[in-house]
C-alpha cells in the first residue's frame, strides 16, 4: 500500500453531508472560505482538505477556479452511481484548475471509491530537492483493495505533468526496476475478494514530463499460465486468480517526455489502444513507448509513436510492444517511426522450465508503417508462438546504416512459428541485415524486398526483388501508396482472418487479389 496509510487517514473523518439531491460545489483557492456552504461561485470552498473531507452524493460536481493552483491531496472521498457519477472539473475560464501534490505520495487518491470522473482540469506533483532511490509517487493513483469490481472512471480532457518521482541515472549504473509510480496508476491489492476495475476510459488528456511511466496498471490478482483457469493450481504453489480489467480504453491522448514507458496496460481483456500520440518517451530509463503485459485481446490502432529515446545499453526504446503473459494481441493501421531501437516489438518471456507462466500466443501485426527507425525494424524474442506479421512496410532512408530488419532472438526459448506475409521490406542505407538465431517454425512468403536479400536462414516461397514504387517513401505515413505499376499490386497470398481494410482505409477487396504492403487500393 506504500505510502497511502496518511491518505487513508484523511478520508475517516469526513465533516459534512451533502443534500439528498445532486449539487455543484465550487472551491477558489483566493476567494473562498471553508466556511461557506460552496455551492455558488460566490460562497465557494477555499481548500483541497475541505473537498477531501466532504461527501459527496451521485451526480455531484466539485469545481475549481480556472487557472489556479491547489496544493496538496484531492482525496476523492465519495462513490458516483451508474446514472450519477459523480466529476471534478474546472469552472470560469478556459485554462485548467490545477491540483498540486507538492511531494505528497499522490496528488489525487482515490480507495475504493467508483463512478468517478475528471474532466477538464490539470494535475502535478513535483518534489523539491532531494529524491532518493525509494521515493515513489504519483499524480492519481486510484486504489481497488479487496472491493471487488470498481466501474466507470472516466478522464477526458485532463492534463498530468511534471512527476518527478525516482528514476536512476543511467551514468549511476543502476536500473530502476519498478515501473509503479509516475504520472497514473490504477492499482488492485488484496487476496480476499477477486478485484478488478471495470469502465476506465481515457480521452483527448495530455501526459507530459513524467517519471517513471505515464500511465500503469498494476495487479495482485494476475496469476495465470498459458491455459489455465481460475482456480487451477500453476506450480510454485501458485493458483490461477487472474481477473483481468476490462472496457478499458485510451483515445486521442499524448503522451510526451516521458522517463520510461508512456503507457503499461496490464491485467486486462480486450482494452483499446487508438488514436494516441507516444512522443519522446524512454529518456532517461530503458523503455518501450507502450506495451500490454498478462493481457487478452488488446488492440492497437491508429497510433503514432515517435522519438522513443536509445541510451546507451538499452535493451528497450522502440514503439508498441506486445509484451509476454499475452494472448491474441492486435497491433494495426499505427505509425511507428524514429524510434532509437525499432518500431515494434513481440516478446514471450524466458520460457522453459519453471517459466511456465511466461508465453505470447497469437499476436498479429498488420497493416503498419514502420519508417526509418533505427538499428532495427522489428524485435522479436523468448517464447513467442504463432506470430503474424502481414501487410506492413518497414522502411528507412539512405542515412540509416547496419539496420537489422528483423531479429529474432533468443530468452530462454527461441520464438517458434512465426509468419511474415505479404510485407514490403526496403531499406536504402547501407548493410542492412537480418538476425535468426535459432528461431523455429519460421515462414516467409510474398514479400518485397527492396535494398536488402530475401532471407537465406527461411526461404520465402515467393520473393519479389524489387523498387515497390511508393509515391513518397520517407516522407510521412502518406507515402507507402502504391504508383500504377507497382509490383506489389495484386502480389499478394491470402490471409486467413485478414483485416477488413488497408492502413489507408480502403476495403481489402477479395482475398486472390491482394496488394503486398499496407495500401490495398
Amino acid at each position: 500500500m506504500r505510502h497511502f496509510s496518511r491518505l487513508i487517514i484523511m478520508v475517516g473523518s469526513l465533516l459534512l453531508i451533502s443534500p439528498s439531491f445532486s449539487a455543484t460545489y465550487y472551491v477558489d483557492a483566493y476567494n473562498g472560505n471553508d466556511s461557506n456552504n460552496g455551492l455558488t461561485a460566490k460562497s465557494s470552498w477555499k481548500t483541497l482538505s475541505k473537498v477531501s473531507n466532504t461527501s459527496f452524493r451521485p451526480g455531484d460536481i466539485i469545481s475549481f477556479k480556472s487557472g489556479q493552483l491547489f496544493k496538496g491531496v484531492l482525496v476523492l472521498s465519495s462513490s458516483g452511481s451508474s446514472s450519477a457519477p459523480i466529476s471534478y472539473t474546472t469552472y470560469g475560464g478556459k485554462q485548467k484548475a490545477i491540483i498540486d501534490g507538492n511531494g505528497n505520495s499522490a496528488a489525487v487518491y482515490s480507495y475504493n471509491k467508483q463512478y468517478i470522473e475528471l474532466r477538464n482540469i490539470a494535475v502535478t506533483n513535483f518534489k523539491e530537492g532531494l529524491i532518493k532511490d525509494n521515493d515513489l509517487f504519483d499524480g492519481i493513483c486510484i486504489v481497488n483493495h479487496d472491493f471487488g469490481t470498481l466501474h466507470h472512471f472516466y478522464f477526458d480532457n485532463i492534463r498530468v505533468f511534471n512527476v518527478n518521482s525516482t528514476h536512476i541515472p543511467k551514468d549511476e549504473g543502476k536500473t530502476d526496476q519498478s515501473r509503479f509510480h509516475g504520472g497514473v496508476l490504477f492499482y488492485t491489492t488484496g487476496n480476499k475478494l477477486r478485484s478488478n476495475f471495470d469502465d476506465v476510459m481515457v480521452t483527448n488528456s495530455v501526459f507530459e514530463n513524467l517519471s517513471r511511466t505515464g500511465f500503469n496498471f498494476r495487479s495482485d490478482w494476475a496469476n495465470r499460465t498459458a491455459y489455465s483457469k481460475f482456480g487451477d493450481s500453476i506450480g510454485g504453489g501458485k493458483t490461477d486468480n487472474w481477473t483481468p480489467n476490462t472496457k478499458v480504453v485510451f483515445r486521442k491522448n499524448i503522451f510526451k517526455n516521458i522517463a520510461g514507458n508512456g503507457l503499461i496496460v496490464r491485467v486486462a481483456k480486450s482494452a483499446l489502444i487508438e488514436h494516441n500520440l507516444f512522443d519522446s518517451c524512454g529518456q532517461v530509463i530503458s523503455g518501450n513507448a507502450v506495451f500490454n503485459f498478462n493481457t487478452d485481446d488488446v488492440v492497437y490502432q491508429y497510433n503514432e509513436a515517435r522519438n522513443t529515446i536509445y541510451n546507451d545499453g538499452d535493451t528497450d526504446a522502440r514503439g508498441i510492444d506486445s509484451d509476454y503473459r499475452t494472448k491474441n494481441t492486435i497491433i494495426q493501421y499505427n505509425y511507428l517511426h524514429n524510434n532509437g531501437l525499432g518500431g515494434v516489438t513481440a516478446t514471450g518471456g524466458p520460457g522453459g522450465g519453471n517459466q511456465m507462466i511466461n508465453f505470447n500466443l497469437g499476436t498479429i501485426i498488420r497493416y503498419n508503417v514502420i519508417e526509418n527507425n533505427a538499428r532495427q525494424g522489428m524485435y522479436v524474442s523468448g517464447k513467442v508462438e504463432g506470430l503474424q506479421v502481414y501487410n506492413n512496410v518497414f522502411y528507412a532512408d539512405s542515412g540509416l546504416n547496419d539496420i537489422i530488419a528483423i531479429k529474432l532472438n533468443k530468452w530462454i526459448e527461441y520464438p517458434n512459428g512465426v509468419s511474415f506475409k505479404n510485407n514490403i521490406f526496403c531499406f536504402k542505407g547501407n548493410n542492412p541485415s537480418y538476425a535468426f538465431t535459432n528461431a523455429t517454425n519460421v515462414s516467409f512468403d510474398h514479400n518485397i524486398y527492396c535494398g536488402l536479400k530475401a532471407p537465406s536462414g527461411f526461404i520465402d516461397r515467393f520473393p519479389i526483388m524489387a523498387d515497390p514504387q511508393f509515391i513518397f517513401p520517407g516522407k510521412g505515413k502518406q507515402g507507402y501508396k502504391l504508383l500504377k505499376n507497382s509490383p506489389a499490386k495484386r502480389s499478394g497470398i491470402p490471409v486467413s482472418g485478414n483485416a477488413s481494410k488497408d492502413f489507408y482505409g480502403n476495403k481489402i477487396p477479395n482475398a486472390s487479389k491482394l496488394n503486398i504492403g499496407v495500401d490495398n487500393q
